[in-house]
């Protein structure tokens, strides 16, 4: 098996798992009795997580290995997923989000850095964003397979409303476990360090704050920092808007499995279509472009007043959602080094996740005090004054 079919394979079966939970993961929390401003308040948990652990995990990862802190994240989703299954007020839904942040600070960078290492090994260093773009359509592909899934179980269960929006998580818990033995198998060790891992950590984590301290890089960093706006908007707001039309959850998260579904399978397309885009025009084009189409894709949202453009907005933003995601790191690998690449991977993935944890309280606020739609348009605009933003940090 080559390099990338590890990598691809090893993403598939990541996004899978949260494909299964995308559906049901805001309606799961207001069927047990949360408001949007609560939800908005537990989620807030993983983004404090986050913060505290994102960079000294990716230091970790450029210390310890990559292999090792991957499987330490396959363990911290197991049990974000069992927590959410017993979980049933605020501070339940908070602890889980709180694990879920342990295990998004841990996971966001490994695999990746791993990949872009051993092209850098092979002199193959011209591949990567290309490559990056082929890995965001098996991630997108991944997802709607899960989203899929998660749409079968909940148009067959048997249970109740409750246990329904449940059963995802149950099968992510089984997703997760074959991801870490497969982890396990087809990810190469790395060499014996000579150095105490102690020691490189802390060399690591120096090293790459100082890396993204760099003009262009920190600029990269507060442009994810208003992305993150645009993401909570179009990932929360769609299955809450399905829900105020159709009027009863379970039917809604039954319809957002597959329109879900759809949404990941275009953004596969669209990551496709990337990869080869990425071999004419420059990262930086390309990532403008997509952060503005995903911004008109949030516009259409806020704007329908009945389901077809609700539905075609959200398709549209996913249609370049991880083609921008795969560019963007493009962005980032080409401005960072080998040893500290997974610290400023997870320095951007910080900036990211402790933003949306912002996001989802005061996203939360707004709708619960106006609407949905007023969030939807909050989301438009940032990706819009992000797009601007990367054009200003990536002008050299």
């Amino acid at each position: 098996m080559t390099l990338t079919h590890r990598y691809l394979t090893l993403l598939a079966l990541r996004w899978f798992a949260t494909g299964l939970v995308i559906p049901v993961s805001a309606l799961l929390p207001l069927e047990r009795g949360l408001t949007l401003a609560e939800l908005g308040v537990a989620m807030a948990a993983q983004g404090v997580v986050v913060l505290l652990l994102e960079v000294p995990s990716g230091a970790l990862s450029d210390a310890w290995g990559r292999r090792p802190v991957l499987l330490a994240s396959v363990v911290a989703a197991g049990a974000a997923y069992a927590l959410v299954l017993v979980a049933d007020s605020v501070a339940t839904f908070a602890l889980a989000w709180a694990v879920t942040g342990a295990f998004r600070a841990l996971d966001s960078g490994p695999l990746e850095a791993w990949f872009v290492d051993a092209e850098h090994a092979r002199g193959a260093a011209h591949e990567v964003p290309s490559g990056l773009a082929k890995a965001g359509s098996v991630i997108s592909a991944g997802i709607a397979a899960g989203s899929i899934a998660t749409a079968a179980l909940l148009a067959v269960s048997p249970f109740s409303t409750d246990a329904t929006l449940a059963l995802p998580y149950g099968l992510a818990i089984a997703v997760v476990a074959v991801q870490g033995l497969t982890a396990a198998l087809l990810m190469d060790a790395a060499p014996p360090r000579t150095a105490s891992t102690g020691a490189v950590w802390t060399a690591a984590l120096r090293g790459g704050v100082a890396t993204v301290a760099r003009p262009g890089l920190r600029g990269l960093a507060a442009a994810m920092m208003v992305v993150a706006f645009g993401v909570v908007a179009l990932e929360t707001f769609m299955p809450v808007r399905l829900a105020e039309l159709s009027g009863d959850r379970a039917e809604a998260a039954a319809q957002m499995g597959v329109v879900a579904a759809a949404a990941w399978g275009l953004a596969s397309i669209g990551s496709a279509v990337v990869s080869r885009v990425l071999r004419r025009r420059s990262p930086r084009a390309t990532a403008i472009t997509l952060a503005t189409v995903e911004g008109l894709g949030l516009l259409a949202m806020a704007l329908a007043a009945g389901p077809t453009l609700l539905v075609a907005g959200f398709w549209l933003g996913y249609l370049v959602h991880t083609g921008f995601g795969s560019t963007y790191n493009s962005l980032v690998h080409a401005r960072v080094d080998d040893a500290h690449r997974g610290t400023a991977l997870s320095i951007t993935s910080m900036a990211f996740l402790g933003s949306a944890s912002a996001a989802g309280v005061l996203l939360g606020l707004v709708a619960e005090h106006t609407s949905s739609s007023t969030g939807l348009l909050v989301g438009a605009g940032s990706m819009v004054v992000a797009a601007a933003m990367i054009g200003v940090a990536t002008r050299r």
